[in-house]
């Protein structure tokens, strides 16, 4: 059985039959085990030299602005500038973890599983790498050009960056929501079906026009060995992170809040 095959049967190459095996126990354990040990003991030891970067001790009666989440989690506390809390909260952070999950079962090179070559996985490579760019980017973001009331600054310009304290003497803080309007509901609707429909169709139509063109002859390839199934869970995922970047860019850009309205849900 060709690894072609293999990959259009959904077998992972680990579970061929001749596939050659390594007990994990002792051998890979061991190393995890070691591992573990040493990022415990040189965290241990750098704890003992550099305080943690908190901030300073709370005032029943003063509240923050802005109060800001760790920097691990800022990237979620800048989502939700975007979007409403379901989407940003749940949604997306869930789509990232299913995304995780189906790395395996989506994956059409069983020949270069346990490899790490860019060249042989060029689009999982980039998207993978542009998904952890995007995220950091959010936590740049929330951490230095965040400031009071959550409005948008320019670090040295208009505050210090970062620090507990943000305000010069004199000047006066951003006006909260200055600015924002929401798309109207019709031209927000045609824009999401268009966005996320033709997003699911565009590369099916550059594939059957293929031609003489090699990049649209490799993509009709990689679509066929991919089929359906798994496009689509691919795919989905592609247009939500994409979504994040035009939703980014209707806000920062040309201050639109929401794309669409609803008594019972924003998007």
């Amino acid at each position: 059985m060709s690894d072609l095959n293999i990959a259009k049967s959904g077998y992972m190459l680990s579970n061929k039959p001749d596939y050659p095996r390594t007990p994990s126990w002792p051998y890979f354990v061991w190393i995890v085990f070691l591992c573990i040990l040493f990022v415990l003991v040189f965290f241990w030891g750098v704890s003992f030299i550099f305080d943690a970067p908190l901030e300073e001790e709370a005032a029943w009666a003063k509240t923050p602005n802005p109060a800001k989440a760790p920097w691990y989690f800022i990237g979620l506390q800048e989502l939700l500038v975007y979007f409403d809390p379901w989407i940003a909260g749940v949604l997306l952070p869930g789509q990232i973890l299913v995304g995780l999950v189906l790395i395996p079962y989506v994956d059409i090179s069983p020949t270069e599983q346990g490899k790490f070559s860019f060249f042989n996985r060029k689009f999982a490579v980039s998207f993978f790498s542009f998904g952890l760019f995007l995220w950091f980017f959010l936590i740049l973001i929330g951490q230095w050009f965040r400031g009071p009331s959550w409005e948008f600054y320019w670090p040295l310009i208009d505050y210090p960056i970062g620090g507990m304290h943000w305000t010069y003497p004199g000047v006066p803080l951003k006006v909260s929501e200055a600015g924002t309007a929401n798309v109207p509901n019709i031209i927000g609707f045609i824009g999401l079906v268009l966005f996320f429909g033709g997003g699911m169709v565009a590369p099916y139509l550059v594939a059957m026009m293929a031609g003489t063109n090699k990049i649209a002859a490799r993509l009709k390839e990689y679509l066929d060995v991919l089929g359906p199934i798994r496009y689509v869970l691919i795919q989905v995922h592609v247009l939500l992170t994409l979504s994040v970047v035009v939703k980014m860019v209707l806000r920062l850009v040309f201050g639109f809040k929401y794309v669409v309205t609803t008594p019972y849900f924003n998007i």
